[in-house]
């Protein structure tokens, strides 16, 4: 018999929380609680959680068929696309406080400190990665083809992200590598299940 339906989370509160950091972030900074620097504090807590949902959206699609984890695959879309939004929060509060909207100082800071670099190719990757999952683009384009190049971009987003922490926290990568880590888990067990033949969710 399938269970699955008695774990589904009411999308309204899938929503609030996920939105849950960005309302912390709103909140502190209306109550001075974003602490001596509110800059780094804002880029900091955006990256991270850019990062959780990254890992949460392909381990919904990663590890939803193991049994009794089906149901996670439905927050996937969800996951995806808080990524995205913290991803660009993490952006624009660095091009607007650091740069000033500035394209030739981005573009100078780039060339002067590689994880910039990366930091961009994975807020691009998960972009294009979110863009593909507008149903209206998906008929437009081809469901198939898209579904193996949504697939291409993700772990390459991840790989990215991952380098632009790294590089960013320069001495203690324990938390960058821990992400490594697990995404190298998931990597390696969709391997796995891929050679297997074990069906995947549409």
């Amino acid at each position: 018999m399938e269970n699955n339906k008695t774990w589904k989370i009411p999308k309204a509160v899938v929503a609030l929380a996920f939105l849950a950091p960005f309302m912390y972030l709103i909140w502190a900074g209306l109550t001075s609680h974003l602490g001596a620097d509110p800059v780094e504090k804002v880029l900091h807590t955006a990256g991270d959680w850019t990062f959780n949902f990254l890992l949460l959206a392909i381990a919904a699609r990663t590890l939803s068929n193991l049994p009794y984890l089906k149901w996670i695959s439905g927050y996937h879309k969800a996951a995806g696309l808080s990524a995205f939004f913290y991803a660009t929060l993490h952006f624009l509060t660095y091009a607007a406080a650091d740069q000033d909207f500035s394209i030739s100082d981005i573009i100078e800071d780039a060339t002067k400190h590689t994880r910039i670099i990366f930091g961009a190719l994975a807020y691009l990757l998960i972009a294009s990665s979110v863009v593909m999952m507008v149903p209206v683009i998906l008929r437009r384009i081809g469901f198939t083809r898209i579904k193996g190049l949504h697939k291409a971009v993700v772990y390459p987003a991840a790989t990215s992200a991952v380098i632009h922490y790294v590089w960013l926290v320069k001495k203690d990568v324990r938390t960058p590598l821990i992400y490594a880590a697990i995404f190298a888990a998931l990597a390696v067990y969709r391997a796995i299940t891929k050679l297997t033949g074990e069906k995947r969710p549409v």
